[in-house]
């Protein structure tokens, strides 16, 4: 009968185990569900932001600090895209003004004088 009851212990406990590894993988599923709609309200938030500074809105010092790195990155994104529209384009002999930059919206070339892009319409930090 011990050897019963030691098999009969055996089959409970790997029972539960297994009860319990199944639960564990079905409330990680949740919590992963969970943090991927956590994430996009966080993204949300973060795009309502920027489209109101992007109007001309200012917000508080750290958020217009952190702003400056959206800046940084369109502007090197816009460049990025020119130089692959340079590439793409024929070979011709007219060189690029130094009078120009980019708009960090839509990543057209413009005037360093530019307050406005001519090709977007928005405004110049």
């Amino acid at each position: 009968m011990a050897l019963i009851d030691k098999i009969n212990d055996f089959a409970k406990t790997a029972t539960e185990k297994t009860n319990n590894a199944i639960e564990i993988t079905k409330l990680s599923a949740k919590i992963d569900s969970e943090q991927r709609t956590l994430n996009d309200i966080v993204r949300k938030i973060g795009e309502y932001y920027v489209a109101k500074i992007d109007s001309g809105e200012v917000l508080d010092e750290e958020v217009m600090a952190i702003y400056e790195g959206i800046i940084a990155s369109r502007n090197s994104i816009a460049e990025m895209r020119a130089e692959i529209e340079a590439l793409k384009a024929p070979k011709t002999n007219s060189a690029v003004s130094d009078e120009q930059k980019f708009c960090p919206f839509c990543g057209k070339p413009l005037d360093v004088s530019a307050k406005f892009c001519l090709h977007c319409g928005k405004q110049q930090p």
